[in-house]
């Protein structure tokens, strides 16, 4: 879910600029000291998530995390449970814990705070900044107030951010520093002080009653990753588990996130259109031997013929892969002259090829594999082709009018670094359910 704070002059730019979604954090002093910090990152529709709905069945789940990502790239809209990523942090003096949508596709981090004038319903404590020691509003005349963007200054001369969204979906308030203290799985809690954030009074939009906000994780200036620069080397990763595994996500910053070992795949990171966006070249993708080249522009009006730089985006919070029209219909064709099997429908509009499962329980497709420049990625099996509804598996990768995103499923079981000291990802695969997944 991607947030825009100035205004959206055309169709284009309003599409990129309301997408997306999925991460988490340390003192300067303690984050050097120790190496780093590691923490969950819970999938929305896992056990461990607190918006886990035990009366829903497998595929009820299935089937609304897919509509959610759909929604949010075809219809342009900000669905915050389409972020799928939660984490964890606790802000201010003393600390509150706040649960937030934790987005790699938005930079300012904000959340509901009293007075609330127009606000979500939310069912924990609202944050209330009068009862922070450390909270302090920003100046109007501060590079961070001209840095979100949108704003205006009120009576006092204090700073207020306005960030809206397409689907009309809007965070008004002030925009403060307080402390932000995160609780690492492998050491005590550390915490940073005067961290930039949205104190939001006025807050509307398709938001669950449990979120307190959003965690902006982009490139951008006022993103917690910038914030925090100096202090995780510029270095952050995760390793996202499947969905249905007892084990949770992992997120990690500063040493302990460096992908180390001789099979460490790297590919660069594309500074293109927006400062928030992580962008790849993708230069084409293989079914078995047979290899398709990627000669399309992120911009779909593009006439470019050639392969575009930083012409797809990765998101750890879009659940499937969106490709060009055109080269996915490529991709589908290939696939079904491989596949040796019936086609079916699976009832599920976003998805174009579906096959039932056959009576041994095991489907069997050719090896799909990614090619982006200097890394090649075997997409996960388990993932690319998913039992979407009950004996039917459908491909995970549909088709974009717009623009084109490498989501979470095939991100999966791969501990991917972002370095961007270095502007390039690193990928590793592995096992992310296991505890040294890293080492």
């Amino acid at each position: 879910m991607a947030s825009y704070h100035k205004p959206l002059s055309n169709f284009f730019y309003t599409f990129l600029l309301s997408y997306l979604a999925s991460f988490c954090f340390v003192s300067i002093i303690e984050a050097q000291k120790h190496g780093g910090i590691t923490l969950d990152l819970i999938h929305r529709d896992s056990p461990h998530s607190p918006f886990y709905n035990i009366s829903q069945t497998y595929f009820d789940r299935l089937s609304k995390l897919f509509h959610r990502s759909n929604s949010q790239l075809i219809q342009a809209r900000l669905i915050p449970d389409g972020g799928e990523y939660l984490m964890k942090i606790r802000i201010g003096t003393p600390p509150v814990e706040i649960l937030g949508i934790a987005d790699t596709g938005s930079d300012l981090t904000w959340i509901q705070c009293k007075p609330c004038y127009e606000c979500y319903n939310q069912t924990s404590p609202i944050f209330n900044p009068k009862k922070t020691k450390t909270y302090r509003q920003v100046s109007c005349k501060s590079r961070q107030c001209s840095d979100v963007g949108s704003f205006f200054c009120d009576s006092s001369n204090g700073c207020n951010y306005e960030v809206s969204y397409v689907d009309k979906s809007y965070s008004v308030g002030d925009l403060a520093v307080d402390t932000f203290t995160f609780d690492s799985n492998s050491r005590k809690s550390v915490s940073f002080p005067k961290v930039v954030f949205g104190c939001g009074h006025r807050n509307r939009g398709s938001f669950k009653e449990m979120d307190s906000g959003i965690i902006g994780l982009g490139r951008g200036p006022l993103s917690i990753i910038k914030q925090l620069d100096k202090s995780i080397d510029g270095i952050f990763s995760y390793c996202l588990t499947f969905i249905d595994s007892n084990a949770t996500s992992k997120i990690s910053f500063g040493r302990e996130a460096i992908v180390r070992g001789p099979r460490v795949k790297s590919t660069p990171i594309v500074r293109k259109y927006l400062d928030t966006f992580y962008c790849l070249t993708l230069e084409g993708i293989s079914v078995g031997r047979e290899r398709l080249a990627y000669n399309f522009s992120i911009n779909s009006n593009s006439k470019e013929h050639s392969i575009d730089e930083g012409n797809i985006i990765i998101d750890s919070g879009t659940t499937l892969t969106y490709l060009p029209r055109e080269f996915y219909d490529a991709l589908e064709s290939t696939l079904v002259k491989t596949i040796k099997a019936r086609r079916v429908s699976a009832k599920l509009g976003i998805f174009k090829l579906c096959y039932p499962i056959p009576k041994d329980g095991k489907f069997n497709s050719p090896p799909i594999v990614a090619h982006f420049r200097g890394a090649d990625l075997e997409l996960p099996q388990r993932s690319t082709f998913y039992e979407v509804v009950k004996g039917i598996v459908c491909l995970t990768l549909v088709p974009s009018e717009n623009l084109a995103f490498f989501g979470n499923l095939h991100q999966m079981n791969y501990h991917i670094e972002y370095d961007l000291k270095n502007q390039k990802l690193n990928f590793l695969q592995t096992d992310c359910s296991k505890p040294h997944y890293s080492r």
